[in-house]
Parts: C-alpha cells; structure tokens; sequence
C-alpha cells in the first residue's frame, strides 16, 4: 500500500462534461465534450476538516454538504485507502448544469481525485483516478468518470469483480460535432432512474443492442461519422423504458422520441440521443455536412435541427433553459495550477 505523502499547497483541476450511453452503450460508451467544464480547487486545511464551496453558474443547485457531494464522496475512498491528511478544503466552479445528464457528478468526483493525487503525490494512474471517482457514483458505473478523466470516446467493459473493468478510448472523428440542448424538465437522480429498467430482456432486443453499440464501437475507431450518425439513436432497451416513465419529461414517450429521432435523421442527417440519463438532448451531425449546408442555403441542418426539437418540446410545455454548441473533446481533466 502507498503511503500518503500529503504536502499541504492548492491544486486546481479543470475537468470536461461528458455524455454517457451514446444511444445503446448503457454503462458501455461515453465521450468527453469540449464544453461545458468545471474547474476544482483542492486546498489543505484544519485538522480533521472537510469544507466545501461552490461557485459558479450552477452554485445555487448543488449541495455543499460533504457528506452527500460526488467530490468528498471520492475523496473519502482515497484517504481510507491512503491515509488520512490533516484537512481539506474543495473549491468548485460548477458550470455544467446539474441532474441533466451531462456528468457533472462524475467530472467533480475526477477533478478532486486528480488533485488529490497530485497535492499527497500519490502517482496514480490516470485508470486509478477513474476507478476512485466512479466509486463515488451509483452502481459504480465507470462511464461519465472515464470520459471525464480519459477524453475522447470510451468503452468500458463491465467485469466482476469491479477491478477487472477495463477502459478503451478511441480519439473521435474530427468532424463529428454535437449541440446539446437542457430542457427545464426536472427528473430524479441517476441511481432512481437506473431503478425503472427492466431486469430481463427480450433475446431480439438484446441481439438488436448488442448489434449496434458494436457498430459505434467499430465506427468510432474507424473514424465513420455516417455510420455513428446512422447508428447511435437506435437504443431498443434502456431509452424507451425511461422514456416511457416520463423521465425525459410529460407528454414525451418512447413513440414520440422514436418519431423525432426519424425526423431529424430523415431531415437534417442529425442524429438525436438522449444525454446519459437525461432529460438533455444531444445532436450529433457532421460538420463538414454542415458547412457545405450553409454555403448552399445559409440555414444549414444544425439550426433547424435544433428549432425542431425546440418546437417539439414546446408543444408538450417544455422549453429549452440552454443550448451548448460544442464537440467531442480529446483531453481529459487536467491539473492547471501548479503548472508541471
């Protein structure tokens, strides 16, 4: 076991939102985005302390109390495994919108991981920082830390036991662009939703997901946009059932999400998912598709993807509170300050 060699200075971290699910990957597939992001803060302090502060656009939606944080959550494994420090204290800019399904708990469990290690220098590995954050998040599912931690496009292979997990991330295609858009639909939290799928699953369902969350696999590394665009909204399992539950919001069931995926794909050749356990959408397109879109009609096939889904929403009571405009992202967290 190493020993922790804590020095008491500040750490600063800034860490990637990212997307769980991708369609059929439940707990399979996820991928880092260049925006939004957090930035995290790890300081000594007194003796026996654990103080947490938020800041921030989200400051006012997410607990400061250690005891329920992702963060403190993730650091608690760390100082059990390593020994404890005098104190701590956690600054965090909180930028990515909560209870979205865009990973902010996983990017905030990464970030105080990844400053930990590098104020007690305990030389984790970067699959070490994944393995302790994922800890703090539910079920331990490994898909939002990955991403959060590693960049790029990621495929965790679930094993028993947890340690034998694996990660495998690919670089994403260069032209793959995505929005993603946050309704004002509240949902409960992630482990809640994870209780609503099913236990069992039909054989040609499972065939069917198994079939495709391969071919994104396979896609990604090939660097195939067309064939991620044509496959990723196709998820015969897990979607429909939350959808179904209300959780992507009133009036929105897997019908009327299946008919919106089929407009924006026949339409815009914009391929809609549901962002980890949602209620956000995210669009993926090609953005060399939309350039040449724009050049011919100005209106491109992002812009009146995004009203459609809009629209939608709107008719069912919702209404878009954000839209980020953003790619894939090829770094993962990074420490900021000290400068190494």
């Amino acid at each position: 076991m190493r020993r922790l060699d804590f020095r008491p200075k500040s750490v600063v971290a800034r860490v990637h939102a990212s997307i769980a699910n991708l369609g059929p990957g439940f707990d399979v597939h996820s991928i880092a985005l260049k925006s939004p992001e957090i930035q995290i803060e790890f300081t000594s302090s007194s003796a026996g302390s654990a103080v947490l502060r938020v800041q921030g656009t989200y400051a006012k939606e997410v607990t400061t109390d250690p005891n329920l944080h992702t963060s403190a959550k993730a650091l608690k494994h760390v100082f059990e495994q390593f020994g404890q420090p005098e104190g701590y204290s956690l600054k965090i800019q909180v930028n990515i919108p909560p209870r979205k399904g865009l990973g902010l708990s996983g990017a905030e469990a990464v970030g105080a991981v990844l400053c930990a290690n590098h104020a007690c220098r305990l030389r984790l590995t970067r699959e070490e920082v994944t393995r302790l954050a994922a800890r703090a998040e539910p079920s331990l599912h490994m898909d939002n830390a990955a991403a959060s931690a590693y960049g790029g496009f990621n495929i965790i292979t679930q094993a028993t036991p947890y340690e034998l997990a694996n990660i495998t991330t690919i670089d994403p295609p260069s032209d793959l662009g995505v929005v993603v858009l946050v309704p004002n639909i509240e949902k409960s939290s992630t482990e809640a939703t994870r209780q609503l799928l099913p236990n069992t699953v039909p054989t040609q369902k499972y065939i069917q997901a198994m079939g495709y969350a391969s071919r994104i696999s396979s896609a990604f590394a090939a660097g195939n946009v067309d064939a991620i665009l044509s496959t990723i909204p196709w998820d015969p399992l897990v979607e429909p059932s939350r959808a179904d539950a209300g959780i992507y919001g009133k009036g929105i069931d897997s019908v009327s999400l299946k008919e919106e995926k089929k407009l924006l794909l026949e339409r815009f050749h914009v391929a809609e998912t549901i962002s980890g356990a949602g209620p956000s959408r995210a669009l993926w397109y090609s953005m060399s598709e939309e350039q040449k879109a724009v050049k011919r009609d100005r209106a491109g096939i992002v812009k009146p993807a995004i009203d459609l889904v809009k629209d939608r929403l709107k008719s069912q009571g919702h209404q878009v509170l954000e839209t980020f405009v953003t790619r894939p992202s090829t770094k993962g967290a990074r420490i900021i300050y000290p400068r190494t």
